[in-house]
């Protein structure tokens, strides 16, 4: 084999290598969601199939305050504990506050409740994150 070819060989891998380098990935960007954010959200499927909870409850108190109460109740022969998140949203859907975790201790059949109320008088709606307690 002559040198001039032995020599262009050589380089090819090179010239390979450099072009790979020039090589820009696009970005990876979000798909949407199918699915509209609910008011309640369970971490898993069976924890909701663990409990049974109500429509929610809104009302405002005489400074404006969102006030929203949750009937929920362990729906097994157990008791439950389980971590609650609250977050409160303005009219256009911006997160304005969050609040918890806080732990609940719901007894075997029997109805209880959560209360939650926003300290700014700006929350039109809100999302609660339920999940087993750690």
């Amino acid at each position: 084999m002559k040198e001039s070819t032995m020599k262009r060989l050589l380089l090819l891998p090179l010239v390979m290598i450099l072009i790979g380098c020039t090589n820009v990935n696009p970005p990876i960007e979000g798909r949407a969601d199918p699915y509209q954010s609910a008011q309640i959200h369970f971490a898993t499927e069976e924890l909701r199939g663990d409990t049974a909870v109500g429509r929610p409850i809104l009302a405002r108190d005489d400074a404006g305050m969102l006030l929203i109460t949750i009937p929920i109740r362990s729906a097994i022969d157990k008791t439950l504990y389980i971590d609650y998140r609250v977050t409160f949203f303005d009219r256009n859907g911006v997160p304005l506050e969050h609040f918890g975790p806080f732990t609940k201790t719901l007894d075997p059949n029997t109805p209880d409740r959560i209360q939650v109320n926003s300290t700014t008088p700006r929350a039109a709606d809100f999302q609660v994150d339920f999940r087993y307690a750690r």
